[in-house]
């Protein structure tokens, strides 16, 4: 027998391993289909997708186009295929799938590099995903690198392709994946990188969009500025290897200059009380779907007259607290700050949020010789000269201050840097204020800011502050007399008088006229022109409270919150700074009533229209034209010659307004127009208390004055024809169907008409209001 033989026993074996083999083999293939069949059936439905339908912000516009606020967990902006420039397809396809129309749903190539170079990095380092595969991540799947996971991905990638087209699957993608910055899309990256649409982009800033979705945190320009070029420059190598770019262009596009969009607020910060309003009406509208149904909300909002909106009062009430001294510091920090420890100085301005130009400091160092050496948050140091400095902040700087104001180590200031960045002492203001301007004609909503910073206090006064408004309100008393047949010429007595109570219980009351200055009989226009208390109440006295009451509900004062009393022609009702710049509009436009408007389209962004205002508001005949052109007369003499005489300094002819302070100056404004725009500004404090020595012409009107000064720039002036049945009497306006009468005789002794006819009116009014007001 040959040795070399096999015994037999071990013949047996080998049929039967090999037959097991085959068998676990077969049965292996049969699980493994099986178990891509229960995989497959279990795919989630991917139907919908040909409808795909995402959730789009809610943007709000300014009057000329400008972004104003975008509302909504993401940024985006769908852009169908075909509307995508090719140099942002081709830039996209170069760093992640170059041959994607070429493959099916799978590159096996990129998988078997990918898998090799996982199992040499010992980790699942890389993908090689396909973008069909990147779909199906993006919609379906979570980020996770596990091999069940790859499984998925590549069964729900051959679904797509079975039923969508490349150049659909290419679209979900780009209008899908996220690229940082809130950003879902190329489009909004777009927009909000560079600020441009996709069709504005160059191919270098194309390259740059192109390398974030792989890694939007790393890549990100503005906040990874060196790594996002160097991906970038990778991407325009690829581009020209594959043939997307000729040799000119590749070489332009490196060397290109990428200047991005500084990183902004979602809010416009001048314009966030205007866009909270239409934000608010849009959600009263459509609930919390606005945020999420692409609403392109277009406002009445002009930007520039906004922007001067804010600056301005923000400046007048940075300067009025600055009027009252220097109140200290804001915080103070026990531990020792040392210059150049970064995260000490940011721990200790963290609680304290910068407002604009107004920076959070922390004092380094303070003496009353050299002045302040503090650092911002960025850990840049800045320095106070002492010769820079108030009296009362020089003040706070001895050893001897009291503690709540004193600045020393560790104390929490308020900078602020002029245009040659040189830094001076500052604060921020506790009063709060408002500025509202419309369109005298339209009733379009201009500029509207509710207070100083909408990010310290959102509460908008603008809108919401019912208050005082002082001798805002006189000019209404003397429109209603003029309908009872009192006129600009019409002489009232000024002469201190005590108003006897009409009940028991009730204080006699006796109204005062600012500075305790009394003239006698003067003529009601200079009543006005000197804002006179004593006038003011002995005209509504002979009009009749009642009648004044019911005639100033024509121009929007509500007559709840303004009882007819006698103190009322002192202002002492209630109106938000909106209605009365609706009730100034009255005087400029000729007598009509116009409802102030904000919104004047609302569209989707699919172009579909779902609100479109008429041309003007809706308005109605308030007043007579002959009314509204008297007084027009009137408070333009004030500012010519009164209390807004500091307004004149615009320059226009047709400028016209009224002073107000309410009881105990706990109120002050400007109302007034010019050049067919109304504005108004009201100062006070949240919780009513008195400003102090303070006015209107004081604190409001030079806020009116700076915001104007820019909103009437390009406007002409308004010119007014006289209205019929107007004449003359003693060189003043008097109804026409007077003259042909006496007199008109109410036997008011306070009051003697342009006839000098004595006059009386029935038994005085009483209130418990005490009466000073400018």
């Amino acid at each position: 027998m040959n040795s070399n033989t096999p015994p037999a026993k071990s013949r047996s074996i080998l049929p039967f391993l090999a037959s097991l083999v085959i068998g676990l083999s077969v049965c292996a293939a049969v699980g493994a289909t099986y178990g891509l069949y229960v995989l497959w059936q279990n795919l989630p439905a991917i139907v919908h997708l040909a409808d795909y339908d995402p959730k789009l912000p809610m943007r709000i516009y300014a009057k000329d186009g400008s972004l104003l606020a975008e509302y909504g967990e993401e940024r985006r902006e769908f852009v169908p295929i075909e509307h995508i420039p090719q140099k942002m397809r081709q830039a996209l396809l170069a760093i992640e799938d170059a041959q994607f129309y070429e493959h099916g749903a799978v590159d096996f190539s990129g998988l078997a590099r990918s898998a090799l170079r996982n199992l040499m990095a010992g980790e699942h380092a890389q993908g090689g995903s396909t973008i069909t595969m990147q779909v199906a991540r993006v919609f379906f799947l979570s980020r996770e690198k596990t091999y069940s996971r790859k499984i998925r991905e590549i069964l729900l990638a051959y679904k797509l392709e079975s039923i969508y087209s490349k150049d659909k699957i290419l679209e979900l993608y780009m209008n899908q994946v996220y690229l940082g910055e809130r950003a879902y899309g190329f489009a909004a990256a777009a927009s909000i990188y560079f600020d441009k649409t996709l069709d504005q982009l160059s191919v270098a800033e194309a390259a740059m969009l192109a390398g974030l979705p792989k890694a939007p945190s790393a890549y990100n320009p503005v906040a990874n500025r060196e790594r996002a070029v160097v991906r970038q420059q990778h991407i325009l190598h690829r581009m020209r290897e594959l043939g997307y770019l000729d040799e000119h262009t590749h070489a332009a596009a490196r060397t290109e200059v990428l200047v991005l969009r500084p990183r902004s607020h979602s809010v416009v910060p001048s314009a966030a009380y205007a866009v909270e309003q239409a934000r608010q009406m849009m959600v009263a509208q459509f609930g919390d779907d606005a945020y999420s149904m692409g609403l392109d909300v277009k406002t009445t909002i002009s930007l520039p007259e906004q922007q001067a909106a804010s600056h301005a009062l923000r400046r007048g009430l940075v300067d009025a607290q600055g009027m009252r001294g220097y109140a200290g510091p804001e915080g103070h920090v026990r531990v020792p700050i040392h210059a150049g420890d970064l995260p000490a100085i940011r721990t200790a301005l963290a609680p304290y949020r910068d407002s604009g130009a107004l920076r959070a400091a922390i004092v380094l160092e303070a003496s009353g010789t050299a002045g302040i050496v503090a650092a911002l948050r960025d850990g840049t140091q800045i320095q106070i000269p002492h010769k820079t400095l108030t009296a009362s902040a020089s003040r706070a700087l001895m050893p001897d201050a009291p503690a709540r104001t004193r600045i020393g180590s560790g104390a929490v200031v308020r900078v602020v840097a002029d245009t040659q960045q040189r830094w001076r002492l500052s604060q921020l203001p506790k009063m709060e204020g408002a500025l509202v301007s419309i369109d005298a004609e339209s009733g379009e909503i201009l500029a509207l800011t509710g207070g100083f910073d909408f990010r310290f206090n959102n509460f908008d006064h603008a809108v919401q502050a019912v208050r005082q408004p002082g001798s805002t309100f006189k000019p209404f008393v003397f429109s209603a007399a003029l309908e009872k047949g009192y006129f600009p010429g019409t002489l009232v007595d000024d002469t201190q008088r005590v108003v006897t109570p009409s009940a028991r219980g009730q204080k006699a009351w006796s109204p005062r006229n600012y500075g305790n200055n009394y003239e006698g009989f003067i003529s009601a226009r200079r009543g006005l022109v000197r804002s006179k208390n004593v006038v003011a109440v002995n005209l509504m006295q002979a009009a009749g409270a009642d009648y004044v009451q019911q005639f100033a509900s024509r121009f929007g004062f509500l007559p709840e919150l303004n009882p007819p009393g006698l103190p009322l022609a002192l202002g002492a009702g209630a109106i938000t700074p909106l209605q009365l710049t609706q009730a100034y509009a009255v005087f400029a436009n000729g007598g009509a009533l116009v409802e102030p408007r904000l919104v004047s389209k609302v569209s989707e962004r699919n172009g579909h229209v779902l609100y479109e205002a008429s041309t003007k508001s809706p308005r109605r005949q308030a007043i007579s034209e002959r009314n509204a052109y008297v007084m027009d007369s009137m408070l333009r003499d004030v500012v010519r010659h009164g209390t807004g005489r500091r307004a004149a300094q615009l320059g226009r002819k047709d400028l016209a307004g009224k002073t107000g302070t309410s009881n105990d100056a706990r109120d002050v404004w400007f109302a007034g127009y010019s050049s067919g725009i109304a504005s108004v500004v009201w100062v006070g404090y949240d919780q009513p208390r008195s400003l102090g020595n303070a006015t209107g012409g004081l604190l409001a009107l030079p806020v009116w004055s700076d915001y104007m000064k820019v909103a009437i720039a390009d406007r002409p002036e308004v010119e007014r024809s006289e209205p019929e049945n107007l004449a003359r009497m003693d060189g003043d306006f008097v109804y026409a169907e007077y003259l042909a009468q006496s007199c008109v005789d109410d036997q008011n002794p306070f009051v003697q008409g342009p006839f000098e006819c004595q006059r009386i009116v029935g038994t005085p009014q009483t209130s418990d209001f005490p009466a000073k007001d400018v």
